[in-house]
């Protein structure tokens, strides 16, 4: 009995210390998936005269995530230049049109749609493709490897080569029109590609039928098409002096940047294909009228006035670029030129499919103009098709 009561005395005397103990007791919780809360009051059943604090639980430890295996770039197959024979300062054609008649011709400077819509298809037969006037003029002619650029420009703004018709709600291309033609034939042959620059006059209505001006310069810029200065007046350059010729271009100038906000006209067309006179060249690519400035960057003739144009070939002007005139009734025109190349195809641009480099073979390197290149690379190989050094 005297033990049992020792013991009783002993257990009471713990129970008074545990009272007053101001350090916490921590119990090891089972692990669980469910989050835990821990109290400063919580205690083991068994152990209630004992004032614990349990710890929180700690956070779940997730296994990282594996980054996605990147998928690679498809790799383009090397350049069989024996094969293609890629001669990337060869003959461009940059085509010149006016109108678009539903009838036969009556004049050179005249295409019929039948006309016209075989032009389209004899080019796409023979290997040409469609080239953006904008790419040609910035050096980043980017056509399919083997193939040929081809370049279509409309003078005169007239309505038979573009005009719109009200579609319910929306404006379209008048049927038969020149656009409409290329619109349709590009669907047929999505890789022939659907862009031309057309030149416009200020004295007459460019592009009569539905819309504002502003509504159809919009409509061509939106299609991938580009506008240029054909003057005001369609005037004879040669005769007028340095304030004329400015007020002749500045007009226009003004005329299309206000029509399409931000955007850049791309080249005069000299009417008649007429220039100035030659200390007064200069002034029909930069100039300023009534303080505002332009800049047309080339000047294109109204046909052939020396061979097709390529830029990176030694003898280019940029104030005497030439124009095939689309017709198929005298030297030099169209027709010509391609009866030409079906005999003589090496003259020809063949383009290597990348617009970072300028390709050449060996025997044509003297035709290139160095300076021109810029940060292009320059690719020469022999008629085995290796590169040389």
């Amino acid at each position: 009995m005297a033990r049992l009561a020792k013991l009783a005395a002993l257990i009471a005397a713990l129970a008074l210390v545990g009272c007053a103990r101001t350090e916490a007791v921590s119990l090891q919780l089972p692990e669980t998936d469910e989050p835990v809360i821990a109290s400063e009051t919580s205690v083991e059943p068994e152990a209630a005269s004992l004032a614990t604090t349990i710890e929180p639980a700690a956070e779940p430890t997730l296994a990282p995530t594996a980054e996605p295996t990147p998928t690679p770039e498809p790799t383009q197959a090397p350049l069989d230049y024996a094969a293609v024979k890629p001669y990337e300062v060869g003959q461009i054609m940059i085509i010149m049109y006016h109108g678009i008649s539903k009838g036969p011709e009556s004049n050179p400077y005249e295409r019929s749609q039948d006309n016209f819509w075989k032009d389209m298809e004899t080019l796409y037969d023979m290997g040409f493709r469609l080239a953006s006037l904008k790419d040609w003029a910035e050096n980043k002619i980017s056509v399919e490897a083997g193939y040929t650029p081809v370049i279509f420009t409309f003078d005169d703004g007239l309505s038979s080569t573009f005009s719109l018709e009200a579609n319910g709600q929306e404006l379209r291309p008048v049927q038969g029109t020149a656009v409409e033609l290329m619109d349709r034939f590009s669907e047929q042959h999505p890789d022939f590609g659907n862009t031309a620059a057309f030149y416009i006059n200020g004295d007459m209505e460019a592009f009569k039928g539905a819309g504002t001006i502003a509504d159809r310069l919009q409509y061509l810029v939106g299609k991938g098409h580009d506008i240029g200065n054909h003057t005001y007046s369609h005037a004879k350059l040669s005769a007028l002096g340095a304030e004329d010729i400015q007020k002749e271009i500045g007009l226009i100038d003004k005329l299309i940047k206000d029509s399409v906000p931000g955007y850049k006209p791309l080249g005069l067309s000299y009417p008649f294909g007429i220039r100035p006179k030659e200390e007064l060249l200069p002034i029909g690519l930069d100039g300023t009228y009534q303080g505002e400035a332009y800049s047309n960057g080339f000047g294109l003739r109204e046909g052939q006035s020396g061979p097709p144009a390529t830029p990176n070939r030694n003898g280019f002007d940029p104030l005497n670029v030439p124009r095939v005139r689309g017709s198929s009734g005298e030297a030099t025109d169209l027709g010509w030129f391609l009866d030409y190349y079906k005999t003589n195809p090496e003259g020809r641009y063949i383009s290597d499919g990348n617009p970072e480099t300028i390709a050449v073979p060996l025997e044509y390197k003297d035709n290139i103009n160095m300076e021109s290149l810029g940060d292009k690379k320059l690719v020469v190989y022999d008629e085995s098709g290796i590169l040389a050094e």
